[in-house]
């Protein structure tokens, strides 16, 4: 008789425990129920196309470089002094008001007479600004050095040798570090 108790009470302690696990499942832990929320449009990204020409700025905190199409000369090659003077006026329009900034110096009266782009060889580009180079921050040389290299030859990676009225110094590449 004893058999039986036993058989009897261990159904009725697993129906138990199988009827406290669904209830359980059945709270939610806590979750409340809620109609559907819309939440608006998928986001969009404008990305510039494979003839865009890409400027490179510093993040708002001065740590990393930030790429930037250049707008108004779609379809069009930029002269590449052209392109150093744009870099060199800062970001503007979109760039600006996102906040991204640069860190090199603003060019001020004439003196853009003193920039200059060697054309491409196989050594890569010549870039000479009318200021003292030796004293930019390694992100300020990168700024000219992946702009410069990567935009002013189509299709191509330049090596840049950066050549300032202090000094000339050594051709980099552009390593953009993720």
């Amino acid at each position: 008789m004893t058999g039986r108790r036993t058989r009897a009470g261990s159904r009725a302690a697993a129906a138990a425990a199988a009827l406290v696990s669904c209830a359980l499942l059945l709270t939610g832990c806590g979750i409340k129920r809620s109609g559907v929320i819309d939440s608006g449009h998928a986001a969009t990204v404008k990305v510039p196309g494979a003839n865009s020409t890409i400027i490179y700025f510093l993040s708002k905190e001065g740590d990393r470089l930030v790429p930037s199409p250049v707008t108004g000369f779609e379809g069009h090659d930029i002269n590449p002094e052209v392109l150093l003077l744009v870099l060199l006026e800062g970001p503007h329009g979109r760039a600006a008001e996102v906040g991204l900034t640069t860190g090199l110096p603003r060019l001020t009266g004439l003196k853009d007479e003193g920039l200059a782009v060697s054309p491409y060889s196989q050594a890569g580009i010549t870039v000479r600004v009318p200021f003292a180079v030796g004293g930019l921050s390694g992100q300020a040389r990168m700024q000219i050095v992946c702009t410069m290299g990567i935009s002013a030859v189509r299709d191509v990676v330049s090596p840049v040798t950066l050549m300032g009225t202090d000094t000339t110094l050594e051709s980099a590449d552009c390593s953009l570090r993720r």
